[in-house]
């Protein structure tokens, strides 16, 4: 949370203290109303941070498989075909941790 965001909370708080003394109740559901947008936006926010950095190691991992793809179409060696199998396989366990990451945040 930034020092703005903070400012802003401790703000509405007062605010919302300061409706309370004077018992102005419409004013403090109006607040309250806005404390919890405020939280709700920032909750989706940070899902769509989320979101936008497990597909930006998803299309990483990708890149390197697709790379890997086309080294073994071009290997003849049996020890290059092997490590090169190897890697792939631990990219693609990488990719499936991915993606059970991305189903249980949405």
């Amino acid at each position: 949370m930034t020092t703005e965001e903070t400012q802003w909370i401790n703000d509405y708080l007062d605010l919302y203290n300061y409706a309370k003394q004077i018992g102005d109740l419409e004013w403090q559901q109006e607040i309250t109303r806005s404390l919890a947008a405020w939280k709700e936006q920032t909750n989706q926010h940070g899902l769509s941070m989320k979101a936008a950095e497990l597909w930006r190691k998803f299309d990483v991992i990708n890149r390197k498989m697709l790379d890997l793809y086309r080294q073994l179409r071009n290997s003849d060696d049996p020890s290059d075909l092997k490590t090169l199998r190897e890697e792939v396989w631990l990219l693609k366990l990488q990719r499936v941790e991915l993606s059970r990451q991305f189903k249980e945040s949405f």
